[in-house]
């Protein structure tokens, strides 16, 4: 089931490492093409998700550009999730200070000059998605240039840090509602909380990525150890790796069920800003702009994702 070498697309990661953007990397170098990584503001700030992207990078032995993004949304005061990551978005892993530097330009140009450079580019997004707004409103023709907009964001159902509203989409929604009406130029997919909630990671599954005594495994472990912990102090007993199925729905589609149909990014609504709106009444289904993915293979997503992150030769 793994993308062979003319299966593997060619993906670029618009992230905010983040624990599970981490792994989202890893997963991304080893069932796709991954020609570079942009970083956002989101899960903490922009300094340290682009020095994570760039220590994650050079760990996993990644020679892929890496180019830092928006430090916060279009319109809203910049919020983070430094309380789920920890301050510094990696939890309490300690890597070292990465050997090089964000390459120069933004996240928003590289975007659109790859997008004009790699035949097929899909645009993998699992962060807030200011980078890839702008890059739109920059650039009116770049959704006609890629081979679909993938967004772990939003849900249709509730919300991870409002009744209504998942993280992603929450903290810029007035971007979110930028990249969801670029279809149909590109088809854009939602993987949403309700999705990526059914793949879930506790001890089992960080013993056996330390196992392999891969370095990035031995890091992917530690991350899933402490959001783990996380979970338990919230009254659950263990935790999605949100971003990294997301991936998985890029290079493995055939896992996944998908229903297309409207979706509205609300941005007005006193208890419901940041709310995706999946319009489900009868006769919508494939009347939509937007592939909602409804259900997936969940034991053979987690085995894909585990396979990816011990996939590292050990030291």
């Amino acid at each position: 089931m793994s993308a062979g070498p003319g299966d593997r697309p060619r993906m670029l990661l618009d992230c905010d490492p983040g624990l599970d953007d981490a792994v989202a990397i890893l997963t991304a170098a080893h069932y796709g093409d991954l020609v570079g990584i942009t970083t956002v503001s989101g899960n903490v700030g922009l300094d340290h998700t682009t020095r994570n992207a760039l220590a994650v990078a050079e760990l996993a032995g990644l020679d892929v550009p890496v180019h830092r993004g928006a430090a916060r949304p279009l319109v809203a005061p910049a919020q983070d999730a430094a309380r789920v990551h920890g301050p510094t978005g990696l939890g309490d892993a300690v890597l070292p200070e990465p050997a090089r530097s964000a390459s120069p330009g933004s996240a928003a140009d590289f975007i659109s000059e790859t997008a004009r450079a790699v035949d097929g580019l899909h645009l993998v997004a699992v962060g807030p998605l200011t980078n890839v707004a702008l890059a739109l409103r920059n650039d009116p023709d770049l959704a006609g240039h890629l081979a679909g907009i993938t967004v772990m964001g939003g849900s249709a159902g509730g919300g991870n840090v409002t009744a209504a509203a998942e993280f992603n989409v929450w903290a810029d929604p007035e971007a979110a509602a930028i990249v969801f009406a670029a279809a149909p130029a590109a088809p854009v997919t939602m993987v949403g909380l309700d999705a990526t909630c059914q793949v879930l990671f506790g001890p089992p599954e960080a013993d056996r990525m330390r196992a392999s005594g891969a370095p990035a495994a031995a890091l992917a472990a530690d991350l899933v150890d402490y959001a783990h912990r996380r979970c338990l102090e919230a009254g659950r007993p263990a935790t999605p790796l949100h971003d990294a199925v997301a991936v998985i729905a890029v290079t493995h589609r055939g896992l996944f069920t998908m229903s297309r149909r409207p979706v509205e990014v609300e941005l007005r609504g006193e208890h419901t800003r940041g709310m995706t709106v999946v319009d489900d009444r009868p006769g919508t289904e494939g009347r939509g702009t937007c592939e909602v993915v409804r259900g997936l293979q969940a034991d053979r997503v987690k085995e894909l994702i585990i396979e990816a992150v011990t996939a590292a030769p050990a030291t």
